[in-house]
């Protein structure tokens, strides 16, 4: 049975939710309209230079990197920033560290937004009290994401994503393509992924789902994981390209609470959430997220490892996830985390400065440009259309799968529908079965 139909928004009334998700509705719109800007005039030229072979794969990369720098912010801004989310690292030594080479994050799956965080850490040139580097981050994710408007084509066309359908032999050679034209760029990089390849809902397909992973457990000859999904672990040997000559590889469990109250809770409890972009900009109504990382660095005996070490390695991983989860939940439950539990935590913050004069830039660059091609009173009403056509497609996909989806924009409609459709094509098949 599907979780109960949770509300959009936290707290009382019905005015103050409107102007909440009006309010989380604007957030969206502003990213679209920069991300579209950004992509249309400054990235298709640059794709396309690229793609008719004007540029090398040095130079593509060197002008993408800029990019995304530039754009990158915006992306992050209002959710990460300016509507009070706050993230915590356990070890500053092992994220600078793997900052300044390519390396590759190994991350839970605990929300829509895990992306999201590694943009933010990846962009900050202070982490904690101490100085790093800005470093480009790319990330491994399910195929449907590119082709998901505006930011799934940023993503697609201008970072130079790998996008997996979930089967080994269909995504070693693009794993191995894509590391290798990096490398040849001499590009380094974050490259963050979630083994488990999945964020489960409520719905009947994601509690079997859970119970297959509890399965696979089981017949592995340990406990069920209560708080993570079981790790797809045959790619992972591929990827391991991506740091074979001087990088590291970290395993890294994301911790989300709000509210006191621990939200990738266990996977069959009702009062799990998936946080997603909404949830984190709702924090502006005075419940901030609170994000937890905890840091590892894992050590290969070999760097070409076989799929049963493999295997065995990533589920070591997925039990010390599963672990600090549980311990996470114990100690929010017995009235709080307590003071020497945090204190291994330090607070990684966000410029607000830097977030509005990123802003303010965007702006004066579209206003500019439409007002050079004397198209301003067009532009006025392209944003009010984006920011209607947002409002209704999160709107109707909520009400369709009764949750927010909005890991990237407009996905909430979008997979409420392929949800929908999916499961009424099951239900035909059984019924002609």
């Amino acid at each position: 049975m599907a979780a109960p139909r949770k509300p959009l928004v936290d707290g009382a009334g019905i005015w103050r939710t409107i102007l909440v998700m009006m309010y989380c509705h604007l957030s969206v719109a502003t990213l679209c309209m920069n991300v579209m800007f950004d992509l249309f005039f400054c990235g298709v030229p640059v794709y396309l230079l690229h793609l008719v072979g004007m540029t090398s794969s040095r130079i593509h990369c060197a002008l993408t990197s800029m990019l995304i720098d530039w754009t990158t912010p915006i992306v992050y801004g209002i959710p990460m920033v300016l509507s009070g989310t706050k993230v915590f690292v356990d070890n500053l030594d092992i994220l600078i560290e793997s900052k300044s080479k390519s390396s590759l994050f190994l991350s839970n799956h605990g929300s829509r937004i895990d992306w999201m965080v590694a943009m933010f850490i990846g962009h900050l040139k202070i982490i904690g009290d101490r100085a790093s580097i800005r470093c480009r981050v790319g990330f491994v994710c399910e195929t449907v994401i590119q082709y998901m408007p505006l930011i799934g084509w940023y993503r697609r066309c201008i970072c130079n994503d790998i996008f997996v359908a979930r089967s080994f032999t269909k995504d070693a050679s693009v794993l191995s393509k894509n590391i290798a034209y990096f490398q040849n760029a001499g590009q380094d990089r974050m490259l963050f992924l979630s083994p488990e390849g999945v964020v489960v809902d409520h719905g009947d397909q994601d509690l079997e789902y859970i119970r297959q992973c509890r399965h696979y457990c089981k017949s592995y000859g340990i406990t069920p994981f209560s708080y993570v999904l079981t790790p797809r672990y045959k790619g992972i040997t591929c990827l391991l390209d991506q740091v074979r000559d001087r990088g590291s590889i970290v395993s890294i469990c994301l911790v989300f609470v709000r509210d006191g109250q621990l939200l990738n809770c266990r996977l069959l409890s009702s009062d799990r959430i998936v946080p997603d972009m909404y949830y984190l900009t709702q924090g502006v109504t005075g419940k901030p997220v609170y994000i937890y990382m905890h840091l590892k660095t894992m050590q290969f005996a070999s760097m070409s490892p076989s799929p049963s070490e493999m295997k065995s390695i990533l589920m070591a991983e997925y039990e010390w996830k599963d672990s600090i989860l549980a311990e996470w939940e114990m100690r929010l439950k017995g009235g709080g985390a307590g003071s020497v539990w945090l204190s291994q935590f330090i607070e990684v913050k966000g410029s607000q400065a830097e977030i509005m004069m990123s802003h303010i830039s965007h702006l004066i660059a579209i206003l500019f440009v439409a007002n050079y091609l004397q198209r301003t009173p067009q532009l006025m009403q392209l944003f009010l259309g984006m920011y209607c056509a947002i409002g209704l497609c999160h709107t109707i996909g909520w009400f369709v799968n009764a949750t927010s989806m909005e890991s990237v924009p407009f996905e909430t409609c979008i997979k409420a529908f392929l949800v929908s459709y999916s499961k009424k094509k099951r239900e035909i098949t059984n019924f002609l079965s």
